[in-house]
């Protein structure tokens, strides 16, 4: 940014306003020629001079990969069913909005309003020369697509997908939405989860029937002494 500043003649300067632009993926600032009052030309003078000497405002988009498949899907020895249940038993006990339920197609969307910088990776932000990470902030969302598919008559396939976006006060800058690269944290915990509430559901009415006592049956072989069963008197 400064070489293109030292490129530019002091009048250029003067009568140049900043405007908010994409540069090789970093959101910085850029000047453009457009009239404006002497009040308004000393003030951009003055943010010129300060990015001139690094301290423009940037925004640096994460470049981590998405998380890898073990992470975001597995297959659940359990009935599809039972599976089903059990996604809604979770989104149900995590206070999640469904923002969409398919079933005829396996599909659950539900909404969180929070989340952390350990579940997603929002890019970094340079302020004064200095890069640090951008923090979610509160008007930021993180979705997560469940897709329910039955693996035979006993099994499920389970996947996750989480879109993470949040409002980012880049210095210099209004405040913009950006999108976030998922960790895949909260969907290896999603799936745990479902998982461990699926194996221990049961299907409404049907109890676990307790072993017969067992009895013994005249003329059977036994251990027991002779007699032993004769009530006392008996002879």
């Amino acid at each position: 940014m400064g070489n293109v500043l030292s490129g530019m003649s002091a009048s250029a300067i003067a009568g140049a306003t900043p405007t908010i632009r994409w540069y090789e993926r970093v959101l910085c600032y850029d000047d453009a020629p457009e009239p404006m009052s002497t009040k308004t030309a000393l003030l951009v003078a003055t943010i010129s001079a300060s990015i001139s000497l690094g301290a423009a405002g940037c925004y640096y988009p994460a470049n981590i990969a998405p998380p890898p498949q073990a992470k975001t899907g597995t297959v659940i020895n359990v009935p599809y069913d039972l599976t089903w249940d059990a996604v809604h038993t979770v989104v149900k006990n995590r206070d999640y909005k469904i923002e969409g339920d398919d079933p005829d197609h396996g599909i659950v969307e539900v909404e969180s309003h929070s989340f952390t910088l350990a579940d997603a990776d929002c890019g970094q932000m340079k302020s004064v020369g200095e890069r640090f990470d951008a923090e979610p902030l509160a008007g930021g969302s993180a979705v997560y697509n469940f897709k329910v598919e039955p693996d035979g008559a006993e099994a499920t396939h389970l996947s996750v997908n989480a879109t993470f976006t949040t409002p980012l006060h880049v210095p210099f800058h209004p405040i913009t939405d950006f999108q976030c690269v998922s960790r895949g944290t909260q969907e290896a915990n999603l799936l745990s989860e479902v998982e461990t509430t699926a194996i221990t559901a049961r299907r409404p009415g049907k109890e676990i029937q307790s072993a017969p006592t067992p009895f013994l049956t005249p003329g059977r072989p036994t251990l027991l002494r002779p007699g032993f069963l004769e009530k006392p008197g008996s002879h």
